[in-house]
């Protein structure tokens, strides 16, 4: 196996595991508990549904899932990492290290086509720190706001420290010579998709960890493959979207779709109440009228709402096909009854104004 990726929702599994896939390489992605394949395929993605977890449980869901594709002898290690830092990254971070039996890894959450970059050690969304926007608001966000070494705190790997911008643009050798010199976890800033080509580089130069968003995995990808990466085709026509994610980005998409006279199953704008309640009758919607209606294609929205979804279906996982945008990944449903059904699947953050849009006229 080429290598095996841990995520924590099931779009950042897919939006990672999408950038191998849109280079030739055999993708899939499994939910909880899903067997695992014989033989594996070449990029084997794990989904350990932590995002909302405690740090307790989290770390022992990335332990697990780390010995677990230990088991298939992946080349590379990936620890995959919300690009705007929520969730019990620290926790997973330490599991993940755990089951590996590795101290060293690189960190680096920037995502440069989804203008998410980290300079000075801070992330930073269209170039403002991302503790001064909405994403600050997301009860998963960490209390220790916007700087990613700081996430790190007392649950995380330690020793860890900062490697600036100036040291990567130094080149592989420079940061490489970093990591063998302090055997740690390493914070690492980027602002382009360059940089993170140079941290990529400098992984194969010492057996580390590479822990990142999907923006560090496309470029790991890139060494991989020889094969330039591809734009997927969209899906069949008759798409089918679900929409759950309260985020604005997600928000002001469906409401594109619904100046259109689009329709489609999605939570009200001024949706309150148990979250968990809400997903769970958006996927219960979802499986009556892919049952009814039988769509050529689901657009999945948000990672809650995506991992609902093909539960309800009776799916075990994704085989991804690539992107048919950045960070929108395309695949074909893992098991179950709906089998083959087409499916792209988008983080509730992700996008402009008028992505789904895009897509859904894309596939008529």
């Amino acid at each position: 196996m080429r290598a095996g990726i841990q995520a924590d929702d099931l779009t950042g599994g897919c939006d990672t595991g999408a950038v191998f896939a849109a280079r030739g390489l055999r993708t899939v992605v499994l939910l909880p508990d899903a067997p695992l394949p014989a033989p594996p395929p070449e990029i084997l993605v794990l989904d350990t549904e932590s995002r909302g977890r405690g740090a307790v449980e989290a770390r022992a869901r990335a332990r697990a899932a780390a010995l677990r594709l230990a088991s298939c002898a992946p080349a590379r290690l990936y620890k995959k990492v919300d690009s705007t830092l929520r969730g019990a990254i620290a926790a997973v971070l330490a599991g993940v290290l755990e089951g590996a039996g590795r101290r060293g890894a690189i960190l680096a959450p920037s995502f440069p086509a989804q203008r998410r970059t980290v300079t000075d050690g801070v992330l930073r969304i269209g170039g403002q720190p991302a503790g001064e926007t909405a994403i600050a608001r997301d009860p998963t966000f960490p209390p220790t706001g916007d700087r990613v070494l700081a996430l790190l705190g007392a649950a995380g790997p330690h020793p860890a420290g900062l490697v600036p911008l100036a040291t990567v643009r130094r080149g592989p050798a420079a940061v490489a010579a970093r990591l063998a010199r302090f055997d740690a976890v390493l914070v690492c800033d980027a602002e382009s998709d360059e940089d993170l080509g140079v941290l990529a580089a400098a992984g194969e130069r010492v057996p580390v960890l590479l822990a990142g968003s999907a923006g560090l995995a496309a470029a790991l990808a890139a060494r991989m493959a020889g094969a330039p990466a591809r734009r997927a085709p969209p899906p069949p026509a008759s798409l089918l979207v679900v929409a759950g994610s309260a985020h604005p980005a997600s928000r002001a998409q469906v409401a594109r779709l619904q100046s259109r006279g689009i329709a489609g199953i999605w939570a009200p704008a001024d949706a309150r109440g148990d979250r968990d309640a809400i997903v769970s009758e958006l996927a219960e919607a979802a499986r009556r009228e892919v049952e009814r209606a039988v769509p050529g294609s689901l657009l999945l929205t948000g990672g809650e709402t995506a991992y609902s979804v093909c539960r309800a279906l009776g799916a075990e996982g994704i085989a991804l096909a690539g992107e048919v945008e950045p960070g929108l990944a395309i695949g074909a449903l893992l098991g179950g009854p709906f089998a083959g059904l087409a499916v792209v699947t988008k983080a509730g953050g992700f996008g402009d104004p008028e992505t789904l849009l895009r897509l859904y006229e894309a596939c008529r």
